[in-house]
């Protein structure tokens, strides 16, 4: 899995790419931990570019979101291909996150 960040003033975008496992989602916990201490709690993950996410994943992505969404921020989804889509809908994820069809359309509900 690879990672790139974009901040804005206020939302940072992480594109993600490859397949999401167990480790790989640990490794992005870890970026979002750091985003934290650093203030940063209104993400937009892009997931255009990710061809596999783990129910596991997926789950541990749930409980993250509720973390920055009580510190007041929250993390957006965009760009989910039809088949992570249809994962995430699989272990009821897909009404929890707000997923959206752009990175401007994520940082616009934000900034507005």
């Amino acid at each position: 899995m690879a990672i790139a960040l974009n901040n804005t003033e206020t939302v940072t975008v992480l594109r993600l790419a490859g397949d999401i496992g167990n480790t790989e989602m640990g490794d992005l916990l870890d970026v979002m931990n750091e985003m934290v201490l650093q203030s940063k709690i209104q993400i937009v993950l892009n997931f255009s570019h990710v061809n596999h996410i783990s129910l596991k994943a997926i789950s541990a992505l749930a409980g993250r979101k509720q973390r920055f969404q009580d510190l007041g921020g929250d993390i957006k989804i965009v760009g989910l291909i039809p088949y992570v889509a249809n994962l995430f809908k699989l272990v009821g994820a897909f009404s929890f996150f707000e997923i959206l069809s752009s990175e401007d359309e994520a940082v616009y509900r934000f900034e507005s």
